[in-house]
């Protein structure tokens, strides 16, 4: 009969494999965490305030070239001196959209006037042109102020920056998924005795109610599927090899070992890939033998 999962076994002996959980394991289920953690803080950054400081930058810009459109207006216009330029563009508060309090920082001061470089550029704009000479100026505030002087080429709206937040969400989620594997799993190991095997989640096996071990998946991934009766009902138990033991030789192939341990206990059914090559040749000696006789 196999035993409730509570069941601790009592023939183990220095000969009895055990296999507790690998280092190889263990790093891909941290470099998994670490990598949502990552994701988490990025996405978080984004939405608190790296998208809202994108946006900054892309409304002051536009307040650079509208400068640069209106200087140009402005020398149109006659009598227009560097004083005209200097009172005008003292006067102006940048322009944010109407969505402002969603989509901007929360410390920005959005009743900026229009930043001195643009108030003392009648000299760079007179030269280099309106527009030109606002790209000049933009560049050397942007530089300042340690923003990329190609801000972006579209505002990020209050629905982008929502976004940040769900998928932060998500993969808070994945966190706490991974840390429950990773937690539920640590400290775990299979075993094995004379009497029965031992799974990773408690569960006590005895050889006589194995009813089959299926092995294909043995060879190139390193896990086998234990068929098993338990109330007369048939289950199913895995071996895995790469998570518990793994089948480093100067460790002694501790997954190997112990599957070969219940493989020379068991004595049911075994399911494995036959060679197609050799199937073939046996069929064609066969058939070759048939007619012979």
């Amino acid at each position: 009969m196999t035993d409730s999962p509570d069941t601790k076994h009592s023939q183990n002996t220095p000969d009895c494999p055990v296999c507790k959980l690998t280092k190889w394991f263990l790093w891909r289920v941290m470099a998994v965490l670490a990598m949502f953690i990552v994701f988490t803080v990025l996405f978080l950054q984004d939405g608190i305030w790296g998208y809202r400081e994108k946006n900054l930058q892309y409304y002051v810009h536009e307040n650079f070239k509208n400068a640069g459109v209106e200087f140009e207006k402005m020398q149109e216009q006659e009598g227009f001196s560097k004083q005209k330029w200097t009172d005008f563009s003292s006067a102006q508060k940048c322009e944010f959209p109407e969505s402002k309090d969603a989509t901007m920082p929360k410390d920005a001061d959005l009743e900026m006037t229009w930043p001195e470089s643009l108030v003392n550029g009648y000299d760079v704009m007179t030269v280099k042109g309106g527009q030109n000479g606002a790209i000049k100026l933009w560049e050397e505030y942007a530089a300042a102020r340690k923003w990329d002087a190609s801000p972006i080429e579209h505002p990020m709206d209050a629905g982008k920056i929502r976004e940040q937040f769900y998928a932060a969400g998500v993969t808070g989620v994945l966190i706490c998924i991974a840390l429950f594997i990773l937690l539920r799993t640590i400290g775990r190991s299979i075993s094995a005795d004379n009497e029965a095997l031992y799974t990773h989640d408690g569960r006590r096996i005895a050889y006589a109610d194995m009813v089959r071990i299926d092995k294909r998946k043995w060879d190139t991934k390193g896990i086998a599927l234990i068929y098993y009766n338990e109330g007369g009902q048939e289950r199913k138990a895995k071996i895995d090899g790469m998570v518990f033991g793994q089948f480093k030789e100067e460790d002694g192939a501790p997954a190997e070992r112990l599957f070969n341990y219940v493989m020379e206990r068991f004595r049911g059914e075994v399911i494995e890939y036959i060679d197609e090559d050799e199937s073939a040749d046996s069929d064609d000696n066969g058939g070759e033998s048939g007619k012979d006789n």
